[in-house]
Parts: C-alpha cells; structure tokens; sequence
C-alpha cells in the first residue's frame, strides 16, 4: 500500500529541518575563516604620520613681554623676531632690547642681536655685541644670562665697564637686581680718568 503524498513530502521537509542548523553552522563557521584570512592577507595600514616639526614652531615678526611679579614689573621684553618652540619651552629671539627694573628704584638697560626665553624657569639669555647701561655706568660683553631667582645678571665673558671717572676690564660680571651690588669676579685693568690740570 503506498502512502499519500502528502505524508512523503512531510517527512522531508522534517528531514530538512534537522540538518538546517548543521548548515548553518557550516556556513557560519566557512564565512569566519573567509573573514580571517582576509585579515591574515590584507597588509597593516601604515603608521600615522609624525607630527611636524613647524606643528611645534610659532615664528613672530614681533614679541613684547613684561614680567610682572609681586605687584611690580621685573623686566619688559621687546624683540623684532621671535620664534617659539613649544617641545623646548623656549622663544628665540633677535634684535632684543630689555629693562630690569630693581628694588632700588635704577633700571638696568640691556640691548643685544639674539638671545632664549625659558617660558618655565622665566630665565633669560642674550648674545651678541651686549650692551648694558646702568646708572652712568656702559658695559660692553659678548653674552649676559638671568637668573629669575636670583634676580640677578651674569656676563661669564669678557666685560668691559666705562664710567664717568674710570674704564675697568675684567671677567665674570654678577648685577644684584635686587640691591647695588655689581661684582666683577676677575679683574685684569683699571683706567683711571685724570681731571684737567692734575698729572
């Protein structure tokens, strides 16, 4: 006796719905191996780009700074050029002129062709044919440092210091900002201006 169609066509269909997660999961686990060699095959995408160098530069065509502490001005800053570089914490600048002013009441006036801003420490250097005036007192030297600190100048080179009465050289020049101490460290020759009629 053969059976109604409809009970064969059931029974494949039973058939096929046992062996559909089995597919599935062969499918599943054939488009996972597909998706790894494709990561294993496809190269690395390269590296991101090295930030610029001119990303760390801002170049000024003029700079004018005024430290200001305890209420009162230190020193006020004016370049014609200036660069600053914010990896280094520092500002170069060219054709410099600055003002120290101190305690007691006589501003110390600085000129120079280049120099560094340390935007941290606040400390300072200028090389350069330097000149400083002080009172009635011109001193010329290659390279004078500041110390904010200290409140202090340093001319470590050669100096050379002309007053009214007498032109001094020396070595190693140290100008308390804070009081009237001017120390030169090393002396080597005193030029002494004699009045008109004394021999």
């Amino acid at each position: 006796m053969l059976s109604p169609p409809g009970r064969n066509f059931g029974g494949r269909g039973r058939l096929f719905q046992g062996r559909a997660p089995m597919m599935l999961t062969f499918l599943g686990l054939l488009g996972l191996a597909a998706i790894s060699l494709w990561w294993y095959f496809t190269p690395a995408p390269p590296p991101p780009p090295a930030p610029s160098a001119a990303a760390d530069k801002a170049k000024m065509e003029t700079l004018s700074l005024t430290q200001i502490e305890e209420g009162g001005q230190r020193w006020k800053l004016n370049a014609k050029k200036a660069e600053y570089l914010a990896n280094r914490d520092e500002i170069r600048i060219r054709d410099v002129y600055l003002e120290f002013y101190g305690k007691d009441q006589v501003t110390t006036y600085l000129w120079g062709n280049e120099g560094l801003v340390n935007t941290k420490s606040r400390d300072l250097v200028v090389r350069g044919d330097v000149k400083l005036e002080r009172g009635d007192v011109t001193i010329l030297t290659p390279e004078v440092q500041y110390f904010h600190k200290e409140h202090t100048l340093v001319a470590p080179e050669d100096v050379l210091m002309e007053g009214p009465q007498a032109q001094v050289a020396g070595k190693d020049l140290h100008i308390d900002l804070t009081g009237k101490h001017l120390i030169l460290k090393q002396h080597r020759l005193t030029t002494v201006r004699l009045a008109k009629g004394l021999q």
